[in-house]
């Protein structure tokens, strides 16, 4: 039940690249954020009751840290798809797992052999999933690099989570992250003009998943999934969510990938399977 538990996960976060991909049609990154958010952190409150050091200055504290790496991590994605396709979007966004160690290491810890293998092969991936396609094949350079940069945030947060974690506990963490990626995520929609309401349903239809069951409902999955299962099996299973967004996107946008992208693809995909360091949740 924890591997199925994952695998919806994953599913479920493959699946939001179509959502968002489809709404930032006739909704601005940031504005979409607020949206999403809002409804993630009013959804995560239930997560504060009954927790002692939901109240305390620390936990806010680390939970302002750890939301300006989450809203650095989903800004850059959510800008991102703008510019790139799902498909690229979600093997992009997987190389957070891959450079989980590279972080690490900046934060004073030495990664394996095996580590800077798995980076070697995702790098190798990305380059070609970026430099291997057309203008048929749909994206480009800056949606691709703003994605990047989108992994190296998520990376961090990792990281940060990892640690923050095992001095408290994680589920008083999830409202103030969320609050901040909300709030800033409001702040730079009205800086850029972006509010409105007047978009087609759909566009709420992803705003809902993507902050009901991608974000508070996922994060609730893994929680309970993590109880149960060993590290090793959950990274190997959340490592699915690429492949899940390769999916979706050739299923509901009629996304491919050339060739070579292909081999990007997998290459990705090796390089994250290498690794044995979990995603939190997205």
């Amino acid at each position: 039940m924890a591997t199925v538990a994952l695998l919806l996960a994953s599913a479920v976060w493959g699946w939001t690249f179509v959502l968002v991909k489809d709404a930032l049609g006739e909704v601005g990154p940031l504005w979409f954020l607020s949206l999403r958010f809002t409804l993630a952190t009013v959804l995560s409150l239930p997560f504060l009751v009954g927790r002692g050091d939901a109240r305390s200055a620390r936990n806010w504290r680390w939970g302002a840290i750890l939301g300006l790496a989450l809203f650095g991590g989903y800004a850059f994605q959510t800008w991102g798809l703008v510019f790139t396709t799902a498909q690229k979007s979600g093997l992009i966004t997987g190389l957070s797992v891959v450079l989980v160690p590279v972080v690490a290491w900046a934060f004073g810890r030495r990664p394996s052999g095996r580590a800077w293998a798995g980076v070697a092969l995702a790098a190798g991936g990305v380059s070609l999933l970026t430099l291997g396609g057309d203008a048929l094949a749909g994206g480009s350079w800056l949606g691709d690099f703003l994605t990047a940069l989108c992994a190296v945030a998520f990376a961090v947060h990792l990281v940060l989570l990892d640690r923050y974690a095992k001095e408290g506990d994680p589920r008083a963490l999830l409202a103030p992250q969320l609050g901040l990626v909300a709030l800033l995520s409001l702040v730079g929609s009205a800086w850029q003009g972006e509010a409105t309401f007047a978009f087609a349903p759909r566009v709420w239809v992803a705003v809902g998943v993507t902050a009901a069951l991608a974000t508070t409902g996922a994060f609730a999955l893994v929680l309970w999934a993590g109880r149960r299962a060993s590290a090793a099996r959950m990274a190997i299973v959340l490592s699915t969510e690429p492949l899940f967004a390769a999916v979706f996107g050739w299923l509901l946008l009629g996304e491919v990938l050339l060739p070579l992208q292909g081999v990007g693809g997998a290459l990705v995909m090796a390089g994250i399977l290498s690794q044995r360091s979990p995603s939190a949740f997205r």
